[in-house]
């Protein structure tokens, strides 16, 4: 608590998060740095699209802007300030403008945070070079404070809430929708006359795209803007060691039963650390039992409750009563008892990825339960190098099992404003940059070229950068429609992810629809509760009598009011439908 105070007071705050891939055809022009000066250079989307990197709509990178009214000569931080969430603005929205940098003769400082560790690198060089854009295009420098990977949800609830920020993270891994219909965020839509080229970009799939992220006509957030990959590998799915499964002689994994078995010969082999450290395994075992019937109608990090037939996708149903969901259960206490599941799990956070790779690393561990394939290529690359004989295997939980939808940026992570930003303007005109200027976008995504990434052949690589040096995604600045394919030193690592690739060609007929339950705020508070205090143990199999707990499980989401939750959210979904017939 005391460092995550000692990190509001220094004021670091934008989170800028990927999710939401998408794809077009088309050519978009863009500014590359090249020898002495700027040229123009043309790509054909038509032609990248098809080498997309698998990036992946569970993409969890985030950035965040804020401190915008700051003002800044020496290159250190501001103080930025506002009011709290309750206290944000009423329904009409006032944007305050004083003494613009361009009339003061100074750098407005935005203050950023984002997930992960700071590079043993730092950040001199890079800050160099970022201000020598910022600066002269926009008359801004960023700075950026890391926030690791475990907590963050309740951290950028926190940011948000305290109000002192100018621009928030916002999305799948906060309370984005509840804090949006309590005016904690700025309507952008008055504001896209300033940032055409962004408006530009996000109108590659379609007209239509900004409009499908609004919450009652109201767009509070600039969603992370990622491309349609042709690969499921942005699925999650189950990471383990080839080489071992071989040894060991266990069948090759391509199912719940076989993965269980590579599980418990895991346990036998590795026992000086749990096969699974994250509390989130119950959606693995969810979506491999599922097989593609059912369709998310939300993160199921934030809604866990309701899910739709992907026959019937406009009728909500209450997931705790499916039979995938009670034989999921069977699982989690079996596991839980039988050591599989860290007997500690609860004290766990809902993201245990960081540490469980460097135990990878280290092999202390040869298992990964909850990270989607892009996420882990980094690691893959870095045991590359040091264990090259080690074949590292993936289990996709859901690659063929239902079609495969272009992802939605509806339910995207975003980045959102506060209603008394000085300078909203200037912070939409740097999303605007990292999203449509190429020398930006390498920057923010890859960090210095020579000290954090490489180019062999005009092709960005990490080979030969000291792995210590290397963040994936160096600000979580995610665009798919910028990026260039990086494909991984692990050749058969490679050889699978070239084994997942499909061509998603149509929307889900959920594209779009974005539940506001702001009418629902005592229930979802209750629900919260309920979730926090009896459903997550019983997920992680931790009960003396499963069917017993199932039932108070039940009974007291429907104290909670999760009967009038469902009733909501379906008259939402049936007035979406008719929307779009």
């Amino acid at each position: 608590m005391a460092a995550l105070r000692a990190d509001a007071e220094a004021g670091i705050r934008i989170a800028i998060f990927s999710s939401g891939m998408q794809t077009g055809r088309m050519g978009l022009m863009y500014n590359k740095k090249g020898g002495s000066g700027m040229k123009r250079r043309m790509i054909t989307v038509k032609n990248v699209w098809k080498k997309a990197v698998a990036l992946g709509t569970a993409a969890v990178l985030a950035a965040s802007l804020a401190g915008c009214g700051t003002a800044d000569t020496s290159g250190g931080a501001g103080t930025a300030g506002g009011e709290s969430a309750a206290d944000a603005g009423s329904t009409e929205q006032t944007v305050q403008q004083e003494q613009p940098a361009e009339e003061s003769g100074e750098a407005v400082t935005l203050k950023a945070f984002t997930m992960g560790n700071e590079p043993a690198s730092g950040m001199d060089t890079f800050y160099e070079q970022l201000d020598a854009l910022t600066v002269k295009d926009l008359g801004i420098k960023v700075r950026f404070d890391f926030i690791p990977w475990g907590d963050e949800k309740n951290k950028i609830n926190l940011n948000i809430a305290s109000g002192e920020y100018d621009l928030y993270v916002g999305g799948n891994f906060s309370d984005y929708k509840v804090m949006a219909t309590k005016n904690a965020f700025l309507d952008l839509k008055p504001l896209l006359s300033e940032v055409p080229d962004l408006v530009a970009h996000y109108s590659v799939v379609s007209d239509k795209t900004l409009e499908s992220c609004e919450i009652g006509g109201k767009l509070y957030g600039i969603p992370q803007f990622g491309k349609a990959t042709d690969s499921v590998a942005a699925n999650e799915g189950f990471m383990y060691r080839e080489d071992l499964r071989k040894s060991w002689g266990l069948p090759e994994i391509n199912s719940l039963e076989t993965m269980e078995q590579y599980m418990y010969k895991a346990k036998d082999e590795y026992p000086e650390s749990s096969v699974v450290m994250d509390s989130r395994i119950w959606s693995c075992v969810w979506n491999i039992l599922a097989a593609g019937k059912y369709l998310e109608l939300d993160s199921y990090m934030n809604t866990p409750y309701t899910v739709v037939s992907i026959d019937d996708p406009y009728t909500v149903l209450d997931r705790t009563q499916t039979p995938e969901y009670k034989t999921m259960l069977e699982y989690m206490e079996k596991w839980y008892k039988d050591g599989i599941i860290d007997h500690d799990i609860l004290a766990s956070s809902a993201n245990e990825g960081n540490k469980i790779s460097e135990l990878v690393k280290a092999d202390k561990k040869v298992t990964t339960t909850n990270s989607p394939a892009w996420s882990l290529t980094a690691t893959v690359n870095e045991i590359s190098k040091t264990n090259p004989e080690w074949e590292m295997g993936w289990y996709d939980y859901g690659f063929g099992k239902a079609p495969v939808y272009l992802p939605s940026v509806s339910n995207s992570t975003c980045i959102s404003i506060n209603p008394k930003c000085k300078e909203p303007v200037k912070a939409l005109q740097f999303i605007e940059k990292a999203h449509t200027d190429q020398d930006y976008y390498d920057l923010l995504r890859w960090g210095v070229e020579g000290e954090n990434y490489s180019r062999e052949e005009g092709k960005i690589t990490t080979a030969g950068i000291d792995a210590a040096n290397i963040k994936p995604s160096w600000t979580g600045l995610v665009d798919g429609y910028m990026e260039e394919e990086v494909p991984s030193q692990n050749a058969y690592w490679q050889e699978q992810m070239d084994a997942t690739r499909v061509t998603p060609e149509e929307f889900s007929p959920l594209d779009g629809f974005i539940f506001d339950a702001s009418s629902l705020s005592s229930e979802t508070a209750a629900l919260e509760s309920v979730k926090a205090q009896y459903m997550t143990p019983l997920l992680c199999g931790v009960t003396q009598d499963r069917n017993g707990d199932y039932e108070n499980v039940l009974a007291q989401l429907d104290k909670a009011g999760i009967q009038k939750y469902i009733e909501e959210m379906q008259r939402q979904l049936t007035a979406f439908k008719e929307k779009k017939s």
